[in-house]
């Protein structure tokens, strides 16, 4: 008598055979697969000082490389190349600094009595801070009778601001670094890279996904670089015509801060509210600077940036969302910024790698 060892399993309307190996196979691959992307994302977390400005040199020198290589053919060499690109870059945002400088300042020393005019200007928020400063009083009537004693030192504006800018520095640094070498050497890389492969067609594909993230990375930040611009200019002449100080201030940051997706335009809003409220007298002027970006910003970003970018390379808004958030969480302001550019890189690979089927629909 013949026994049958692997029988398929029918499902409850018995017409679907389901393989009952293959199945628990499958959820040990995706099993596998969901502990390798915890491990990779705790790596990254924990070493996020090195691997963000790490990841973000690789990814502006995939973009700009192409002009080491076209220097290289005119008779310059890759690393002083690479040495005088990231030297234009470091001068470029020195001057920058040094343009708004005054207005940064000027800033910074009002940020004292920024407090007691938000206060002002909240006075509905009086009833519930007034609640919070009775609990907060009850709490140190206890920490007075001996329960609890909390010694607070008090730091200098410029310790802070130190102990904050050091890590920025060698991150900084660092960055300028790979970026430098891995300009000179990327073409040795490539090349190693594809001469790995073992069979011509591997080759051939490898080659091919280096050269189209290269050209999708260079179209994407360059198309949005030209549109934040048109945006900083756009929100610096709005705030110049309702009256706001440091107006092309307010548009640089609505420039720099508009390449992080959806929190850079969060986070300029906020901006320019608490600007407005510290720098008009009614509630209602205050609220004018941060609806005018508002609009603009939605403009932008719901209009001209989906028909611009929409063309070139297809992103879904949702998938978009979830990678700023992943990234953001993993690496701070750096992850943010670098989430669509190592999106777009990981749907090159997979576009590569699994390309997709003509689909014809019936009729």
């Amino acid at each position: 008598m013949s026994h049958r060892r692997d029988a398929p399993v029918t499902d409850p309307a018995g017409t679907t055979p389901v393989d009952e190996e293959l199945f628990w196979k499958t959820i040990a691959r995706l099993a596998v697969i969901g502990i390798f992307v915890m491990t990779f994302g705790a790596v990254l977390m924990a070493t996020r000082a090195v691997t963000a400005p790490v990841c973000a040199a690789i990814i502006v020198g995939s973009i700009v490389g192409p002009l080491v290589e076209h220097m290289a053919r005119r008779g310059v060499p890759p690393f002083l190349g690479s040495i005088g690109l990231v030297s234009i870059f470091v001068a470029a945002l020195y001057l920058l600094a040094l343009t708004f400088s005054d207005q940064v300042n000027m800033w910074v020393e009002r940020a004292p009595e920024l407090g007691g005019i938000l206060e002002e200007r909240f006075q509905a928020l009086r009833e519930p801070m007034g609640f919070l400063r009775r609990i907060e009083r009850g709490l140190s009537d206890v920490g007075r009778g001996g329960v609890i004693d909390v010694q607070v030192s008090e730091t200098s504006l410029l310790e802070t601001v130190l102990a904050a800018a050091t890590p920025a520095v060698a991150q900084f640094l660092l960055f300028a670094g790979t970026l430098v070498f891995f300009l000179a050497g990327r073409a040795q890389m490539k090349r190693r890279l594809v001469v790995g492969f073992m069979t011509r067609e591997a080759r051939l594909m490898a080659l091919q996904i280096v050269s189209d993230i290269e050209r999708a990375l260079g179209r994407y930040l360059g198309t949005v670089t030209m549109i934040n611009a048109g945006l900083g200019i756009a929100t610096g002449i709005a705030m110049w015509l309702i009256g706001l100080p440091s107006p092309a201030l307010w548009g640089l940051l609505a420039f720099m801060l508009n390449f992080v997706p959806y929190i850079g335009a969060v986070l300029t809003t906020l901006t320019i509210f608490a600007v407005g409220l510290v720098s008009f007298e009614t509630l209602g002027m205050a609220v004018l600077p941060p609806v005018v970006f508002l609009a603009l910003t939605t403009l932008e970003g719901q209009f001209i940036t989906p028909s611009i970018v929409g063309r070139r390379l297809t992103l879904n808004p949702f998938i978009i969302f979830l990678a700023v958030a992943f990234w953001t969480w993993i690496w701070g302001p750096i992850g943010a910024f670098l989430a669509v550019p190592i999106l777009i890189v990981a749907v090159v690979v997979l576009e590569h790698v699994f390309p997709k089927d003509e689909v014809s629909l019936p009729g």
